[in-house]
C-alpha cells in the first residue's frame, strides 16, 4: 500500500519502438498525460489503453518494450531540455531512448501508485507529492540505488546526506534543487497591478499591504478579477505555505517542530496569525470564489487567464506559468513571502533538500540509468537548465545569474538567497536511529494543510483549538514511534529533535550537530 504521510525531515510512458540497427536512436515522448486526461481515464484500464494508443505496452514490468528508459515528471517547465539531454544520451555509445510522460503534480502519487500495482513502474520518476519515508519505499520497493560515474559523486560529495540521499552508503538519489527557497511567494499580474494605481517595483509585503493591494486590483478590475487565487482544494500545498508564513512570522522551527527545544508547537500564534489573515481575505470577498477547490496547477492556470491578480505559491510558478503562457513575459511579478507587519526581516528554514530523481528497482536497464543521471543531469551545464526552467532554484544558486532566466525570477532568487536557511534535521545527527523511527511512524491527520482548509469550509472553525490538538498527536506519535524503534534495538530519544545552539537567521552546518 502507498503511504502518504509528511517526511520526518523539516522541510518536500509509454509507446516507443527500438530503431533498426545503425539508425539514429529517437528519444520518443509523450508530452502530456493532463489532469483533465487523466481524470477522464478510468483507473489502470484508461491508463493501460492510453500506453496502447501511443505504441506502447500494457505488458507487467517496467520498460515493456526492451531497450528503452520510461521517466515520469511533474515538472511542466523544462521538457525541452531534458527532450536534449534525452537525445544526446540516445545517440551516444551504449545509450538507449528515453520516453518522457508528464502528470498533474496533484494526481502523480495517484499515478505512480497505478503504475506499481500494474507492476509498470516508470524506471524514472520524480518525487512530487511522494511523501512516504525513504527508508520505507527501499523496503517496499518502491525505488533502487543508482549507479554514478566518479565525477558525478564528487560533484555531489558535499550535497548528499545519510538517511536522506544514501542508505548503508549507497545513493539512491541527490537533491537537484537549492534549499534556499520557500512555497509562499507572491506572484501578481503588473499590469493589473499598475490599473489599479500600485506601483509593480514596489509589491505588499505586510498582511495589512496584500489586503489592500487586493482589494484595490478587485476594484480597478470592475469585478472583472479577484484580489487572489489560491490552491484551497489542495491541502499539502496549504501546509507547505502556512509553514512558511509562520517562519517568516517568527516561528523558530519547521513542520511545527521548535528547533531548540524539539516541542511541537503547531498552535503559536505565528501559526494562527498566518491562518487568521488568510481567512480574513475570503471573509472579505477577495478571493477567487473557484479557489476553495482548486489545486494548484488549476489555480495558477485561472490566475493567469486573468480570474485575480495575485496568487500565492512556489517559485516554480514562473516556469510553469510561461510555458503555457508565454506572452504573459510582459507581465509577471514577485514578491516575497508576507509578513506580519512592516520592517519585520524575513527568515525561513528548510532542512537539506530531499531527492529529486529516483530510480525503480524494476527497471531493466539500471546502468544506462546510471549513466544518464550522472553523465547528463549532474552537471553545470543542467544546472543552469533548471535556471531557465524557472523551477525552484538549482541546487548551484550562481546558475541563476548565467541563465536566461525572467527577471522577476532572478529577484526572487536573490531574495531566497538572504532569507532563507539550512535549519537542523534529526535524520543528518542520528540516520540510523531515525531511520529506525521513520518506519515506525503513522500518519497524523487532520495535518496542518487539512486543518487551513478545514478553517476555509467551515469544517473546522476552531482552527487553534485543532492546531492544539495537532501539537498534542505529533508528540504522542513521536513517543509512540520512538518506543516502538526502542524496542527493536535503536538508539533513539526525544532529545534528536533538540538543538539547543542553533541560532535564528543562520545556517546550521554539519559541523554543528557535534
Amino acid at each position: 500500500m502507498f503511504i502518504n504521510k509528511k517526511s520526518a525531515i523539516p522541510p518536500g510512458s509509454w509507446g516507443c519502438v527500438m530503431p533498426e540497427a545503425g539508425s539514429p536512436r529517437k528519444v520518443e515522448v509523450m508530452h502530456t498525460l493532463s489532469r483533465r486526461r487523466f481524470m477522464q481515464t478510468t483507473g489502470l484500464m484508461g491508463l493501460m489503453a492510453a500506453a496502447a494508443a501511443c505504441g506502447g505496452t500494457s505488458g507487467a514490468g517496467s520498460g515493456g518494450s526492451a531497450g528503452r528508459l520510461t521517466w515520469w515528471d511533474a515538472q511542466e517547465s523544462g521538457q525541452e531540455a531534458k527532450e536534449a539531454l534525452f537525445k544526446k544520451f540516445a545517440e551516444s555509445p551504449g545509450g538507449v531512448p528515453v520516453e518522457y510522460t508528464h502528470v498533474s503534480a496533484a494526481k502523480f502519487p495517484q499515478a505512480l501508485q497505478l503504475a506499481k500495482q500494474s507492476k509498470q513502474l516508470p524506471d524514472i520518476h520524480v518525487n512530487v507529492g511522494i511523501g512516504a519515508q525513504v527508508e520505507q519505499l527501499i523496503k517496499d520497493g518502491w525505488v533502487a540505488p543508482i549507479e554514478l560515474g566518479e565525477a558525478a559523486l564528487k560533484r555531489l560529495d558535499d550535497q548528499l546526506y545519510e538517511g536522506i540521499h544514501t542508505f548503508e552508503g549507497k545513493v539512491y538519489s541527490w537533491p537537484i534543487y537549492h534549499y534556499r527557497s520557500y512555497m509562499a511567494v507572491t506572484w501578481f499580474d503588473t499590469q493589473l497591478v499598475a490599473k489599479a494605481g500600485l506601483d509593480p517595483n514596489a509589491p505588499p509585503t505586510t498582511y495589512d499591504e496584500f489586503r489592500a493591494a487586493c482589494a484595490a486590483t478587485q476594484k480597478a478590475s470592475g469585478g472583472d478579477s479577484h484580489g487572489l487565487a489560491w490552491c484551497i482544494g489542495m491541502p499539502i500545498r496549504l501546509g507547505f505555505a502556512v509553514d512558511k508564513m509562520a517562519q517568516a512570522g517568527g516561528f523558530q522551527g519547521a513542520d511545527g517542530c521548535l528547533f531548540k527545544t524539539g516541542e511541537y508547537a503547531y498552535h503559536d500564534d505565528a501559526f494562527v496569525n498566518a491562518i487568521e489573515f488568510m481567512l480574513s481575505l475570503q471573509k472579505d470577498g477577495l478571493i477567487a470564489p473557484g479557489s476553495r477547490s482548486w489545486s494548484d496547477d488549476v489555480a495558477r492556470g485561472r490566475w493567469a487567464a486573468g480570474a485575480a491578480t495575485y496568487f500565492i505559491s512556489g517559485p516554480f510558478t514562473a516556469g510553469s506559468t510561461l510555458e503555457t503562457v508565454p506572452q504573459w513575459k510582459d507581465k509577471l511579478g514577485v514578491g516575497p513571502v508576507l509578513v506580519p507587519e512592516a520592517g519585520k526581516k524575513v527568515a525561513t528554514y528548510s532542512g537539506p533538500r530531499e531527492g529529486t530523481y529516483w530510480l525503480s528497482p524494476t527497471c531493466k536497464h539500471p546502468k544506462e540509468a546510471g549513466r544518464l543521471l550522472g553523465d547528463y543531469f549532474v552537471t553545470d551545464s543542467y544546472a543552469v537548465d533548471l535556471a531557465n526552467a524557472m523551477l525552484q532554484p538549482p541546487s548551484d544558486m550562481e546558475a541563476v545569474a548565467r541563465s536566461n532566466a525572467h527577471p522577476a525570477y532572478k529577484k526572487l532568487v536573490g531574495w531566497f538567497a538572504e532569507q532563507a536557511y539550512l535549519c537542523p534535521a534529526p535524520v543528518v545527527r542520528n540516520p540510523k536511529g531515525m531511520t529506525a523511527y521513520q518506519a515506525e511512524t503513522k500518519e497524523v491527520t487532520p495535518g496542518l494543510g487539512d486543518i487551513v482548509q478545514g478553517a476555509f469550509t467551515g469544517d473546522i472553525p476552531d482552527y487553534r483549538k485543532a492546531l492544539k490538538e495537532l501539537s498534542d498527536k505529533m508528540t504522542a506519535e513521536r513517543d509512540r514511534a520512538i518506543a516502538a524503534a526502542k524496542a527493536k534495538g535503536a538508539e533513539i530519544s526525544v532529545d534528536d529533535w533538540v538543538f539547543s545552539n542553533w541560532k535564528p537567521e543562520t545556517d546550521y552546518t554539519r559541523e554543528m550537530y557535534g
